[in-house]
């Protein structure tokens, strides 16, 4: 019985181990993208994909997006110029979150 103990508890430790160099991977990445495209804008996903993709494509520099959460809800756009990153939130960015009326 020690021993499929043994064994459950090394199989629970390489799960761990795999799941802590995928975080180390996805941590060095984000680390780099961080500096590489530092102006940075979070959308809810699936409002207009594809106007978003065409947009990106035909007039965004360097850019780089994912998905900012586990259960894909928001994605994160990443821009290295700031002038892109204005004009895409200027676009794409959900106004009535910015204003509130009064009453």
């Amino acid at each position: 019985m020690q021993a499929d103990d043994r064994a459950d508890g090394e199989a629970e430790d390489q799960a761990d181990k795999r799941a802590w160099k995928a975080a180390d991977k996805r941590g060095a990445w984000l680390r780099q993208l961080d500096e590489e495209c530092p102006y940075q804008v979070v959308l809810p996903r699936g409002r207009s994909d594809d106007e978003i993709m065409n947009f990106l494509n035909a007039y965004v520099g360097k850019f780089d997006m994912y998905v900012e959460d586990e259960y894909a809800v928001f994605v994160r756009y990443c821009f290295s110029d700031p002038l892109d990153a204005a004009i895409f939130r200027s676009r794409f960015e959900y106004r009535s979150s910015r204003f509130k009326l009064a009453g």
